[in-house]
């Protein structure tokens, strides 16, 4: 059960009082590193399940359950799947599919009160037709372009105290977050808890939150978002914790109660990932469209000039360029995209590969400038040399 805004008991005062705290512009500042980089998570539109045979019945379900994984993927929207018009075209998961293969297991599926061999069928699904039917629900889309997360975990035990929590073995906690990283398509970056982690940082410092011992420690993993979970067990033998997710000015915080120590880890990533495509994610209301113009400086030569044109074009968010003007080391286009102006900002933000410009401040620049995206006055980025 996931609870927002509700006062996480179990935990003391001091610490709750630091759920309200406002962090810092110096500190955020420091959330991500110059040289962050966004992941591309790989196949997206690709889904496997455990089947006890190869017939088309067996398929058939397998194939419903797989695209229903993928919907809300490629999505980001967990509760896609229960609209009417989404379980119907369920119904006709087997239309979706590009292709399909089975591979050997060592796997055992309990099947009426009996242990059966599995196989994995692998699925492929069509990625037009998997857009096309999130477009006609008007539901957004996730580009595969996405922030890595790191994730710190500490848990107050009664008996031995404070811990840091290792998601990088083989414990059922680390299944647990492979799992939901490979279903909900969140790059997650795992603390080592080796020798430097822990001169860096305690378990203690975690808990309270020391911001500037967090992200001192979390320079070194190059992450785009820092995701902080502090948990224990009531008396009562549930589970309660504390999420912490600090993303450029973003600040989230959500508490999570649960009956099982997995599924506190499943819904904190979970919860996760729903803001992070909340602010990621392409609108696609009617597939309705907006233009701006950026302008990007220091292009030299025709390569650059094709590097760009190819660069903007795999962006998903954008729909069409259209050369504006082009001067020796600069080309302006305007770009027409699917969305808002800051999904494709956001984009380029957290893929890195234009430099943003600082706004100009020469005294010949008029105060009245037109609107910022527009030909007049453009978004400004520079092609690294």
């Amino acid at each position: 059960m996931l609870i927002r805004g509700t006062p996480f008991q179990a935990i003391s005062s001091l610490i709750h009082g630091q759920y309200l705290m406002v962090l810092s512009s110096l500190l955020l500042s420091f959330l991500i590193s110059v040289n962050a980089r966004a992941e591309v998570v790989e196949n997206l539109y690709q889904q496997s399940e455990l089947v006890v045979d190869q017939s088309a019945q067996a398929r058939q379900q397998a194939a419903q359950l797989a695209l229903g994984k993928v919907l809300v993927r490629v999505s980001g929207l967990a509760s896609l799947l229960d609209l009417p018009s989404i379980q119907q075209a369920l119904s006709k998961s087997q239309s979706f599919v590009e292709a399909y293969r089975y591979e050997s297991t060592d796997e055992i599926i309990v099947q009426n009160e009996q242990e059966r061999s599995a196989s994995r069928l692998v699925l492929s699904f069509s990625r037009m037709g998997v857009e096309r039917l999130l477009r006609e629900q008007h539901a957004p889309l996730w580009p595969a372009n996405r922030p890595s997360v790191l994730v710190w975990l500490v848990k107050d035990n009664l008996s031995v105290g404070r811990e840091l929590v290792s998601l990088n073995d083989s414990s059922e906690l680390s299944e647990v977050a492979s799992g939901i990283s490979q279903l909900r398509g969140l790059p997650v970056v795992l603390p080592s808890l080796d020798l430097q982690d822990l001169l860096g940082i305690n378990a203690d410092q975690v808990w309270t939150l020391d911001q500037a011992a967090i992200i001192e420690a979390s320079a070194r993993y190059q992450a785009d978002v820092i995701l902080v979970g502090r948990y224990t067990q009531a008396s009562n033998g549930r589970w309660l914790s504390a999420w912490t997710l600090l993303h450029k000015q973003h600040q989230q915080v959500f508490d999570v109660d649960t009956a099982e120590e997995g599924a506190l880890v499943a819904e904190g990533l979970n919860a996760a990932t729903d803001f992070l495509a909340s602010i990621y994610s392409i609108s696609s209301l009617g597939g309705a469209t907006e233009s701006v113009t950026i302008e990007v400086q220091q292009v030299n030569g025709f390569t650059d000039y094709v590097q760009v044109l190819n660069y903007l074009d795999s962006l998903e968010v954008v729909r069409q360029l259209d050369l504006v003007s082009l001067e020796r080391q600069s080309v302006k286009l305007r770009v027409t995209m699917e969305g808002e102006i800051h999904s494709l900002t956001d984009a380029l933000e957290l893929d890195r590969r234009l430099q943003l410009q600082t706004a100009p401040t020469d005294s010949h620049i008029p105060s009245n400038l037109e609107p910022l995206g527009s030909d007049e006055n453009p978004l400004r980025y520079r092609w690294p040399s």
